[in-house]
């Protein structure tokens, strides 16, 4: 999981509580695509040099560029987080990701307290598709 800020961490708790009960291998850290840039960059792409198999969530708000610029910098599966917040209550994160450009291949969850546990069993499922 990849988290634009680190006040969106509390958010995903039902997605850390699905991949441990179901045994599912994961980190989190917190780069923000606008104040990390460099530092989001050199993080993917050690991740792609380790080769695992892996399915990444972006977790953002507001402008939620965060799953757009991941996407762009791996050939890892993104899904989109978009967090409840802001002045439109995160509907301009969940537009944010689902309306990015053909080419750039993110996938998102809903908007509610369930999106995060939907993020988390979605990736589930993809890695045990790629055997994982």
């Amino acid at each position: 999981m990849i988290y634009g800020s680190a006040n969106d961490v509390p958010f995903m708790e039902p997605a850390r509580e699905y991949l441990k009960d179901a045994n599912v291998t994961y980190e989190e850290t917190v780069l923000s695509a606008h104040r990390n840039l460099s530092e989001l960059i050199e993080y993917l792409g050690k991740l792609e040099e380790k080769g695992e198999k892996a399915v990444i969530l972006a977790i953002a708000g507001l402008a939620a560029a965060l799953p757009g610029v991941v996407v762009m910098k791996t050939s890892l599966p993104v899904i989109g987080v978009p967090v409840p917040g802001g002045p439109l209550n995160g509907v301009d994160a969940l537009l944010s990701i689902s309306q990015l450009p053909g080419g750039v291949p993110a996938t998102t969850v809903g908007l509610h307290k369930k999106a995060p546990a939907n993020a988390a069993m979605a990736a589930h499922r993809i890695l045990q598709l790629a055997g994982a």
